[in-house]
This record gives structure tokens, C-alpha cells and sequence, in this order.
């Protein structure tokens, strides 16, 4: 049969359950639940179409069967994005150094049930009201047929079950989660909310390999609980993801047999923290065992999640059906999150108890007073949960083949489908080139071949930019190269990252030409409050990001604040516009941008870098900073006064002298860029056409002259 959380096994993404509690100031409990089923039934499920008149949508499937005497249609919509395309999994060998593998996963499709139809058949959770049902196909069956069963939980006492944090920690403020007049809280689709998203550590302990030893099986496992963590969070605004999986395959890197609970789980998170953490930056993370940690069957840090430290739990995983094991670690989250347990006053849409309730249970829906605590939480100034991780490249978990449009490692190009190769010339259907192909894409590629030297691939922006030219020997352009940091480019500015801006410009490019800087009383009085309207900036602390004030010397490199436009611009989704009006002698106006960190755009609202802030002085990361300090060291003599510094310290010349010390005559250029194109060896051949076409000219108006003539006596 396999250990219990790996029975019924499946790779779904489901809206379950959650159970189990905090005690302070972390949250366990000490014997699991007692789990059954207590009925199955057989049924065959039929598909229909997903619309009304039968026309198919991508990526929905519907699926009608009678259950309990009750007919259920259940629509699955498919999750995109739920884990990273290079989804890293990392064991330890017998010298303790980090190894990786290369799971072969596959798309989930699931909705308000979380199904999976990966492996033939419909695998996963059904949650109706208050009941929860687990779905699999029948073995050796040849007709389609699934078992359906209930699942619940049962204990010898509730008492025992219950978390005993103290009484004045668990009181919450019923004003804030009272409803209207209403008994049970509004349907989840009635709250507003901005997505964030939370990616998951997950660590598999040596006690719980020892019990598996397979990897796969693992893999398999681990997606199937953060499905339905995610499906739980989601409607909430807040998105689960799958950052990165370890597998203590030899040892336990912390001591797990011999310690206190707290001790060991705080242990763990200052091990990923020295030994990691910076490599793959993640937001918080769970620890998975196949025993006990000193006789409690899961820990969690309150609070702790965005800290690099605190920002961990633990669940006994082994024990539990996997789906009530997800939940606990659900529950888990909550508490590392900052949620309490629910109290009254707290209740939920269609359910008696609710994911935070102090006494464990099968749960997939959270309370009004968890969506409170959540979205206080969650929409604060906290960046952790609005970041975007860059991807971590080890190995994709699709399995690689030639049509995705990836070009693998045995591949010379990928044009994807057939059909679409039947518009490329370069590429054949096989993934190799055509014959005489040299390249397939990039910026230096034209009809199949390299684009000659000095053809232009990505000009300049700005002052400060500088352009970049192929070199005829291969498809991709150079990488971008600017100006280096802290060259003059205005009397107001210096270049930074290929940039040249000042308040003034800042200003106009973001309300218009007329618009100008606003008066320094705005930044004396405003970003020193350190409020969302003025600020240098965030400043990280153990729950997350805050607005952080700024010193009298540096409130110039805070907020921009601008002369008040004569319309209002939209800076789209996110963000807002203030005008505050100070005063001092006279009536200032305080224009300007508030941006939430929902956006994945740049920090508009404050001032650039390079920015005059005084006297031989520059905004650099919100502080007013000496020119000296911006590391600017171009010596101009060093280029012979023929050229600038790009961002390698290297000399771009100017056109007429060659790299790199522009002393030569040349074209122009860097190493670093790519040869401009010659222009004198283009002029030169332009004289020589035109001459010879000239010349030719000249000719046929000969010929035809002594034509004339030999006719004219021919005649005569």
C-alpha cells in the first residue's frame, strides 16, 4: 500500500483542507487525525462540451457524474504558470555535495475541484459543502470507471486536538470581521483583490526519503500539496508557487532527532539562509518529515514569512492522507503568514468551520477574519510578495523535443509546428538547418545568413546610450553597452545605466513638456514622513517592507514631486496620483506618483539615479551621494580625447579613430560593440560606382553618335 500520504496518489491541484493549529509563539499540535472513508461508489464520468452550444474553449474540460443520489458537473479550468519552467530538484550524495535531477513533469488541469487527467482518468479532491470526496479511476477497468469516496477525520477528543495558545494572543478585534448582519461571510468572488504570489521552498527530510526512495514519487507528491495550497490562497489573492525542491537524500542537514521543535525549525532556517538562500531567494519555507520532531506533528513560524530566517514550518507529513497533509501545511502558512486562529465572529461561505479553526479538520475555504488578516498582510508595503524571481536555470521540467519551439541541446534551431515551418526558410522539420543555412534567429541574422559587419542590431536611447553593430561572425548582437556611470551629460545630471535624466526631465517625460520640478519645500516637508506620498524608498524588516523616511540630506532622492500638470496622465494598473499643497510663506503644489507594489513596472514615483541632489552631489538608490563616490574613474587621456568610457571602462571612439585607444584612424566603435560600419570605404566605393556609371554613360553616348554618323553615309 505505500505510506499513507502517498495512497490515492495523484498529481492534482485541488481546493482542500486544512487543519491543525499555533501554539505560541508557534503553532503544533501532537497526534495527528484519524482519517477514513466512509462510502465509495463507482460511477462512470461523462464528458461535455464546456459552453452551452457545444463549442469547445482551450484549455476547459467538463466532466458530468452522479454521486449520493446528486448529479455534479465539474468544470476544470487549466492552471498556467503554477511552476517554473526549470523547476530545480536537489539531493545530497555520500560526500554531502548538491546534486540535481531532471523530474519529468506535466501540465495539471483543475478548477473549484482539483483534478488531474495526466495519468488517464480524473484523480483528485471534490469539495461539496462541507464534505470532501476523493476521485480515481478503477483499476483494471475498461469502461471509464471511477470510485468516489468520502473522506473525514475523527478523534478521540477534540480537547486534545486543540491549539493552546494563550488566551490574550488568540483574541481578535470582532469589529474588524463582523459582517453585516450575516451569519456566514460573503462568497470569496465579492472581495477585490490583487494577486500577489508566494514561492515555496519545499525540503523532503531523510526520514521521509528512507520511506519513499523515489524520486519521482516525490516530485509527484510535493506538486500535488502546493495544488492545493494554491487553490485555497488563490481566492484570497495570493498565488502559491513551487521555487524549489531539496531532498536530504543521506542525512538530515539539521538536527531533527534530539532537539526541541522550535530550536530545530529555527536551526533550519538559519542553515538555508548561510547556505543558500541568496542563490534561490524564495519566500518562505516547508519542511516535510516522515517522523515526529520532538513529539509535535508540525511547527510554523507566525509572522514569519519574507524573512530569510523565520520564514519556515515543518509538517509530519507521512502519517496523513495526502490531501489532509496539505492542509495541515495550509494551516501551516497561515499561521507563518500572520493569520490567528478563527474565533467569533469568523465564518465562511457554505462551511461550518473554516481553514484557520483551532481544532483540525478537513478545510478549503477561509474565513472573513482570514481574509482580513491576509489582505493586511499581503497589500502593505511589502515587495517580497510582488517580486518576480528570475527563473532558476538548471533543467526544464517538460521533457525537451524538437517542434517547442526551444532550441535543446542536440538542436541547431526549432521552427515548432509543421505548419509553422512551412513559413521558415532556415529551419527544417527535423530542427536542423536547411542547406546553406548559417542561422535561424537573432538580431544579427538576415535570410539565413550572419548579417554583415557593421549592420546596426540595437541602437542607442539616449545620450548616454551607446549602439551596437554584428560583427558578421555570428546571429546574436552584442550585448547592451552604455556610457559609464557618472559621466556629465547635463548640468543637472550624470549618465547612470545609460540614462540621463533630472527632475526637470523626470517631470516632463512623466506629465508633460510644461511640467517642471516642484519646490524643495515638497521634499522637505513630504519625504521625511515616510508615508506612501513621500519617502526614499522601502526599507525591509522581519514582516516586510515599509515606507522608509528620508534624512534631511537625502529628501531629493526620495519621491518625485512635480508643478501640477493641466491633465491628469493614467499610469495604468496600480497606480495612483497625489496633490498635497505645503505651506510655508506661500501655497506649494506636490504632484505625483503613488505606485503599489503590484506592478512589475520600474519605481516611477522616485527620483532617478543621477540626479543632481547639490553641490558635486548625485541621487544613487535614493541617497544623495559625492561624485567621487559613484566610482566614476575615466581618465578622457586614456582615449586620447577621441572618445568615452562604456560601462567596462573600455573606449568607445568616435567615428574616424579605431579602438581600443582611439590613436589609429578607424571606424569608430569599442571591442566591446561591434565595428561600426566604414563610412570612408562606403564613400569611396560610391565615387567608384558612380564614375564607372558615368563613364558608361559617356560611352553608349559615343557609340550611338558614331552610329548616327555611319548611317548618314550609308544613306547618302
Amino acid at each position: 500500500m505505500g505510506p499513507p500520504w502517498a495512497q490515492n496518489f495523484l498529481t492534482g491541484a485541488l481546493c482542500l483542507p486544512v487543519f491543525w493549529a499555533v501554539l505560541c509563539p508557534a503553532c503544533c499540535s501532537h497526534d495527528p487525525p484519524i482519517w477514513r472513508f466512509t462510502s465509495s461508489e463507482v460511477l462512470i464520468p461523462r464528458k461535455e462540451p464546456h459552453r452551452v452550444d457545444g463549442s469547445k474553449m482551450p484549455d476547459q474540460l467538463s466532466y458530468s457524474m452522479r454521486f449520493r443520489g446528486q448529479r455534479h458537473v465539474i468544470r476544470m479550468k487549466l492552471k498556467k504558470n503554477f511552476l517554473p519552467r526549470h523547476f530545480p530538484v536537489i539531493t545530497n550524495n555520500d560526500q554531502g555535495a548538491m546534486q540535481e535531477d531532471y523530474p519529468y513533469l506535466e501540465g495539471v488541469p483543475g478548477s473549484t475541484a482539483t483534478l488531474d487527467t495526466c495519468s488517464g482518468g480524473l484523480r483528485g479532491m471534490l469539495q461539496v459543502d462541507d464534505f470532501t470526496y476523493e476521485i480515481k479511476p478503477l483499476e483494471a477497468s475498461s469502461k471509464f470507471e471511477h470510485v468516489v469516496s468520502q473522506l473525514v477525520s475523527q478523534y478521540a477528543s477534540e480537547e486534545d486536538e486543540r491549539c493552546t495558545i494563550p488566551e490574550e494572543e488568540a483574541i481578535q478585534e470582532l469589529e474588524e470581521v463582523k459582517l453585516a448582519e450575516s451569519p456566514r461571510a460573503t462568497p470569496v468572488y465579492l472581495w477585490r483583490v490583487h494577486m500577489k504570489q508566494a514561492n515555496i521552498h519545499y525540503t523532503i527530510s531523510n526520514s521521509l526519503w528512507l520511506q519513499e526512495k523515489n524520486y519521482s514519487r516525490l516530485v509527484e507528491n510535493v506538486v500535488i500539496i502546493n495544488n492545493i495550497i494554491h487553490s485555497i490562497y488563490r481566492p484570497m489573492g495570493l498565488n502559491i508557487y513551487v521555487r524549489v525542491l531539496f531532498i536530504w537524500e543521506q542525512w538530515d542537514y539539521v538536527d531533527l532527532q534530539t532537539i526541541p521543535v522550535r530550536l530545530a525549525i529555527s536551526n533550519f532556517g538559519l542553515y538555508k539562509l548561510h547556505a543558500w538562500f541568496h542563490k534561490i531567494p524564495h519566500t518562505t519555507s516547508m519542511l516535510l518529515t516522515g517522523h515526529k520532531v520532538a513529539n509535535t506533528t508540525y511547527f510554523s513560524n507566525p509572522g514569519g514569512l519574507c524573512n530569510a530566517n523565520w520564514g519556515a514550518m515543518y509538517v509530519f507529513i507521512i502519517r496523513y492522507h495526502l490531501f489532509l497533509g496539505a492542509s495541515v501545511l495550509a494551516h501551516a502558512l497561515g499561521h507563518n503568514i500572520g493569520m490567528r486562529h478563527d474565533s467569533a465572529g469568523c465564518a465562511c461561505f457554505r462551511r461550518t468551520s473554516c481553514l484557520m479553526a483551532p481544532v483540525p479538520d478537513l478545510h478549503d475555504v477561509a474565513s472573513n477574519c482570514s481574509f482580513e488578516a491576509l489582505h493586511k498582510r499581503i497589500h502593505g508595503y511589502d515587495a517580497c510578495l510582488s517580486v518576480r524571481y528570475p527563473p532558476y536555470y538548471n533543467f526544464p521540467y517538460v521533457a525537451p523535443r524538437c517542434g517547442d519551439r526551444i532550441v535543446n541541446n542536440k538542436e541547431e534551431c526549432d521552427c515548432g509546428s509543421l505548419k509553422e515551418c512551412t513559413k521558415n526558410t532556415c529551419c527544417g522539420t527535423n530542427c536542423l538547418f536547411t542547406p546553406g543555412t548559417l542561422c535561424d534567429m537573432g538580431d544579427c541574422c538576415y535570410r539565413c545568413k550572419y548579417a554583415g559587419p557593421g549592420t546596426i542590431c540595437r541602437d542607442k536611447l539616449g545620450i548616454c546610450d551607446l549602439p551596437e553593430h554584428c560583427d558578421g561572425k555570428v546571429e546574436k548582437c552584442p550585448d547592451n553597452f552604455y556610457i559609464q556611470d557618472g559621466t556629465p551629460c547635463s548640468p543637472n545630471a550624470v549618465c547612470m545605466r545609460g540614462n540621463c535624466s533630472d527632475h526637470d526631465l523626470q517631470c516632463q517625460a512623466l506629465f508633460g513638456y510644461k511640467v517642471k520640478d516642484a519646490s524643495s519645500l515638497c521634499y522637505e516637508k513630504l519625504n521625511t514622513i515616510g508615508d506612501r506620498f513621500g519617502n526614499c524608498g522601502l526599507k525591509l524588516q522581519r514582516h516586510g517592507s515599509v515606507p522608509a523616511q528620508c534624512l534631511p540630506t537625502d529628501v531629493l532622492c526620495g519621491i518625485l514631486h512635480c508643478s501640477r500638470p493641466e491633465n491628469v496622465p493614467g499610469g495604468g494598473e496600480h497606480t495612483t496620483c497625489h496633490d498635497i499643497i505645503v505651506k510655508e510663506d506661500t501655497e506649494e503644489h506636490c504632484f505625483g506618483y503613488d505606485v503599489h507594489h503590484g506592478t512589475e513596472i520600474p519605481e516611477i514615483a522616485l527620483v532617478v539615479d543621477g540626479a543632481t541632489c547639490g553641490p558635486g552631489k548625485y541621487c544613487l538608490h535614493q541617497n544623495c551621494t559625492f561624485h567621487q563616490d559613484l566610482y566614476f574613474d575615466c581618465d578622457v587621456q586614456v582615449c586620447h580625447f577621441r572618445g568615452v568610457c562604456n560601462n567596462k571602462k573600455h573606449c568607445h571612439c568616435l567615428r574616424g579613430y579605431k579602438p581600443p585607444n582611439c590613436t589609429d584612424k578607424g571606424p569608430g566603435g569599442s571591442v566591446d560593440s561591434g565595428p561600426p560600419p566604414d563610412r570612408e570605404e562606403g564613400i569611396r566605393a560610391h565615387i567608384i560606382v558612380s564614375l564607372n556609371q558615368e563613364l558608361l554613360l559617356i560611352i553608349i553616348r559615343l557609340g550611338l553618335f558614331l552610329a548616327a554618323i555611319l548611317v548618314s553615309v550609308l544613306t547618302k
